[in-house]
């Protein structure tokens, strides 16, 4: 649940509308394909480490890491399965050092977005995780970043904050992404790295439990980097309905509003005030920048949500909704892969609490190796550096292809 502000904020954004060539590479019959199958491969664009270096420099990167390989983006549409398990189509971008061997996989889960085509497969400089993608490839990895579905290729409903939905997507990515290795006669070693900014933290924690429980046999986690993420979903709700005021509502609509549609509620008249109940569809088409949905939003709780409704939740009649908050929050379970959390201690759109509560419930679960790295001062916008920096680095005392260190 992304109830919370910019997920942009990997690093202080600014944009680059560079327009990316696209050159269609080959394209797979999708008549008979299943999930993780490739549909399409399209190259976006070859980049110098020069050009990498000054993209960077751009987004106020500091210069401390050593760029040693040239890096091609493609996009990837490939086949996965919605929460009813019915086959629709996604997107991703990888990144693929030129002329290295022996690959760690890493998968970068982006943050919130709410304009379909803002992300990493249309265009690398779209996206905050698509610069990360340049930056990490051109020091060793290869690279993955699902668009999940809503975006790139896929016109459904994102389904933000739904842990069953989003990590379908992405482990279909990291399959179609290995088969795309394997064909193309790039080396993957078997190390695998995951990490992700705000909603891409969530997805992150969710993606190590997926795969932890479920597809152990097709990946084996190496470490797991959460950032910044709404990991206690029921109790980030809980907190944010009592409050009086919230600056970013349209990270809250958009929650209930995805979960109103995955779960067939049908009932936005009475979870929102009007206008609102009627209107969050159209500002939620994917045609919006978050900042214009925001602006078109009231940050008084009291405004957006209808008062019944609230009433209702905190007396225990919301029983269905609260039901699906606790269903994809991420405490129940035991992490068997390093993680390492790191988030702004003074976040003031995901709660600091969030990353205390998750390595609290973990830990007693029975995880043996989970630490946090907190952020001293740092908000949820301040934090995003930081924070990659630190994931990254790491994740680069475990990475076995390269014996010397990227960072200068």
């Amino acid at each position: 649940m992304k109830l919370f502000k910019h997920d942009y904020r990997f690093f202080i954004v600014f944009l680059l509308i560079v327009p990316a060539t696209q050159c269609e590479k080959s394209v797979f019959d999708i008549r008979q394909s299943s999930a993780g199958d490739i549909l399409s491969i399209n190259s976006l664009q070859v980049y110098s480490t020069d050009e990498i270096g000054r993209i960077l420099k751009s987004h106020q990167i500091p210069d401390s890491f050593t760029l040693q390989y040239s890096v091609e983006a493609i996009a990837i549409a490939y086949q996965t399965t919605d929460v009813q398990g019915n086959n629709i189509q996604a997107s991703g971008a990888l990144f693929i050092p030129q002329n290295a061997t022996n690959l760690p996989l890493l998968s970068i889960q982006h943050g919130t977005e709410t304009k379909s085509d803002r992300v990493a497969s249309v265009n690398p400089l779209y996206s905050v995780e698509g610069v990360a993608g340049l930056l990490t490839a051109s020091i060793g990895y290869l690279t993955c970043i699902p668009d999940y579905p809503g975006y790139g290729i896929s016109f459904t409903l994102h389904p933000y904050h739904h842990a069953e939905s989003l990590t379908n997507s992405v482990v279909d990515f990291l399959i179609a992404a290995r088969s795309y290795c394997n064909n193309g006669d790039i080396s993957l070693n078997n190390q695998l790295f995951i990490t992700g900014y705000s909603e891409g933290g969530y997805v992150t924690l969710a993606l190590q439990k997926e795969i932890e429980e479920n597809h152990f046999q097709e990946f084996d986690i190496t470490a797991a980097a959460p950032m910044g993420g709404p990991y206690d979903l029921l109790g980030t709700s809980n907190q944010l309905l009592q409050q009086s005021s919230y600056p970013w509502p349209a990270y809250i609509a958009f929650l209930f509003y995805a979960y109103d549609d995955l779960y067939g509620w049908n009932r936005l008249d009475e979870i929102f005030n009007e206008p609102y109940g009627k209107t969050i569809p159209s500002l939620f088409d994917g045609s919006k920048t978050f900042a214009e949905i925001n602006r078109q939003l009231p940050k008084s709780v009291n405004s957006l949500f209808a008062q019944n409704f609230i009433d209702d939740y905190f007396t225990g009649k919301e029983e269905a909704l609260r039901n699906a908050l606790k269903e994809n929050t991420l405490l129940d379970w035991i992490p068997l892969s390093p993680i390492r959390f790191f988030h702004g201690d003074a976040d003031d759109v995901s709660p600091y609490q969030n990353a205390l509560t998750a390595v609290d419930s973990l830990k007693a679960n029975g995880a043996k190796d989970i630490q946090l790295t907190p952020i001293p001062g740092g908000t949820h916008a301040t934090a995003g550096l930081p924070s990659v920096l630190g994931a990254i680095g790491w994740f680069e005392t475990f990475r076995k292809n390269d014996p010397q260190i990227a960072f200068k």
